[in-house]
């Protein structure tokens, strides 16, 4: 194999444990023919950066099966959430009606919205109303039964809501979306949400940072082909952006 720079050889080590699952850390060693105590500190820059969760002598990826509450994951990757955001004030066109999403990447946009005005914006998400309640937006919220854990509606009158609108625009959220063909949620609730708002939403776009790209999660939701634009930052990997640009458009902040 030829010598690999640290970044290169952690990209490596990144796809190959979403292969493989789980490897040793000598494995590693023995693949890339270099130290364990290397592999030791890509697992360590890995870890910082979320891509993996480490164990002594064991080493596995991320998988976001769990659902953070909204404000600690607002905590995380806020540059990459904000170039995000700025990206989707140049998609939407002027006075759209908008679905917007429950999520931290499009909490980080609502707060870009809060500047705008004419918008009209539909919701489950408690956060986004708050965060939106003084600008110059009309806002509606579905209605249904509060998740406290992501603080957004859910249940039979959320869906019964839903079926009854149309929208220019849905921007969705995402989880991990590793070793699905398209965008995933971790609950089967907000999973049927999420599919019923891309039929009646005449253009759909996902908005999700790179680190989605290497975590897995419960349910896809929908297919890419399903979806109009995925709007993620620079640091997805190059692999990735080719296979999705099969299916989709994928634009990078």
């Amino acid at each position: 194999m030829p010598k690999l720079n640290a970044s290169e050889r952690q990209a490596q080590i990144i796809e190959l444990l979403s292969k493989n699952e789980k490897m040793k850390v000598m494995e590693l060693a023995d693949y890339f023919q270099v130290s364990r105590e290397t592999i030791r500190r890509d697992m360590n820059a890995l870890d910082k950066a979320g891509s993996l969760k480490k164990w002594f002598v064991e080493s596995e990826p991320v998988y976001d099966f769990k659902t953070q509450p909204v404000h600690m994951r607002m905590t995380e990757a806020q540059e990459s959430k904000r170039k995000i955001g700025e990206k989707l004030l140049e998609l939407i066109p002027e006075h759209a009606f908008l679905y917007l999403d429950t999520g931290s990447t499009t909490l980080c946009f609502a707060k870009l919205l809060k500047e705008c005005s004419g918008y009209t914006i539909i919701t489950t998400s408690i956060p986004i109303i708050n965060e939106l309640a003084n600008s110059s937006n009309e806002l509606i919220i579905t209605g249904g039964t509060i998740n406290p854990r992501v603080m957004s509606a859910m249940g039979a009158q959320t869906i019964a809501f839903l079926e009854r609108i149309k929208v220019d625009v849905a921007i969705l959220g995402s989880s991990g979306f590793d070793r699905h063909d398209g965008p995933s949620s971790n609950t089967f609730d907000d999973s049927q949400i999420k599919h019923l708002v891309i039929r009646n939403a005449r253009t759909n776009i996902v908005a999700a940072d790179s680190r989605k790209a290497t975590y897995s999660s419960l349910t896809q939701y929908a297919s890419w082909s399903e979806i109009d634009y995925l709007i993620t930052d620079n640091e997805i990997s190059p692999e990735t952006v080719q296979k999705l640009s099969e299916a989709t458009n994928v634009i990078t902040v």
